[in-house]
């Protein structure tokens, strides 16, 4: 069974596709801001070999969760958070040896940071007790600024289209190697309809090649669309203290021990290249659909409380 896991490592490794430091050299560095995306995704793969890190990230981190922790306190009517606990005790557990992925349905673009503003304080002002996130590297790392700030935010820069063995995965992977908590809002864009979108593979990837298994975590939200809709001409978010409501229920973890153990199993075996890909692609979609079953449950069981909050379902 050890010898399998070993091998299966050995063998992702070795595919014909650039590494994360191959990647980031590839970048372009002609301007000022190509050189500054630069630096900060090299940083962003080892943030602790930088003694500098730890104490900007704390700030940036602490003070954006804490002003959206005012945000919604002063411009909400209601905020409803339901089993907040689920989350909590496992990223604060001091024994945890594996990391965390969580995966959200994804109203709006101001979802993350404003829904990190139910965290406790004990945990706003410790980097390694938040998240990171893949957000659209267009929208977020604009210009050098920008780019300090979302990546000591703890934000990596991803690029839609670009498929699951891009940059930001690679990084995200390396965050989940240091035991981090990596959130991701698995249908790859805002959505404002009444289903949730098919989720993007990238966060299978996550979970089959992460060193551990990652402990997985649905939560679902609501009342963002209100807030911020697509289509309103300025794209600020518009929230009122006389009727807005945001509403958050945390679900049970998935474990994926058994789905994972199997796969390897079955690809250490594998003596074709051919063969390994076709299985590691049917795993992912499993994977994937086994998340959106979920979290897609975790809305239907939430549908008593939306109303009750006073949000359509």
């Amino acid at each position: 069974m050890v010898s399998a896991e070993v091998n299966v490592h050995q063998q992702l490794s070795e595919r014909k596709r650039p590494d994360a430091l191959q990647l980031i050299a590839q970048l372009p560095k002609g301007s000022w801001h190509e050189r500054s995306f630069a630096f900060w995704a090299r940083r962003q793969l080892e943030p602790q070999s930088a003694q500098w890190w730890q104490p900007l990230s704390t700030m940036v981190v602490g003070a954006a969760t804490t002003a959206m922790s005012v945000f919604l306190k002063l411009g909400f009517k209601k905020v409803v958070v339901e089993d907040l606990h689920k989350l909590t005790n496992i990223v604060e557990d001091p024994l945890r040896s594996q990391p965390v992925i969580t995966i959200t349905n994804h109203e709006s673009t101001m979802d993350d940071p404003v829904m990190w503003g139910i965290l406790p304080l004990r945990m706003r002002w410790q980097p390694k007790m938040v998240r990171w996130t893949l957000g659209a590297q267009e929208l977020l790392y604009r210009n050098p600024a920008s780019n300090a700030f979302f990546a000591l935010g703890q934000t990596i820069p991803t690029v839609r289209g670009d498929g699951i063995y891009q940059l930001a995965v690679e990084i995200a992977l390396r965050r989940l190697a240091d035991n981090q908590w990596v959130h991701v809002f698995p249908e790859g864009r805002v959505n404002q309809g009444a289903e949730m979108l098919r989720f993007k593979w990238g966060v299978g990837r996550m979970v089959m090649e992460s060193e551990r298994v990652p402990i997985v975590i649905p939560m679902f939200i609501r009342g963002m669309r209100e807030v911020l809709p697509l289509r309103q001409k300025v794209p600020l978010p518009r929230p009122s203290p006389f009727t807005s409501v945001f509403y958050m229920r945390v679900g049970d973890p998935i474990d994926f021990t058994s789905e994972l153990r199997e796969w390897k199993q079955k690809r250490a075996f594998m003596s074709t290249i051919e063969e390994k890909e076709a299985l590691d692609e049917a795993v992912r979609i499993a994977i994937v659909d086994r998340m959106w079953n979920s979290l897609d449950d975790l809305k239907t069981r939430s549908s008593e409380s939306v109303i009750a909050a006073g949000l359509d379902p």
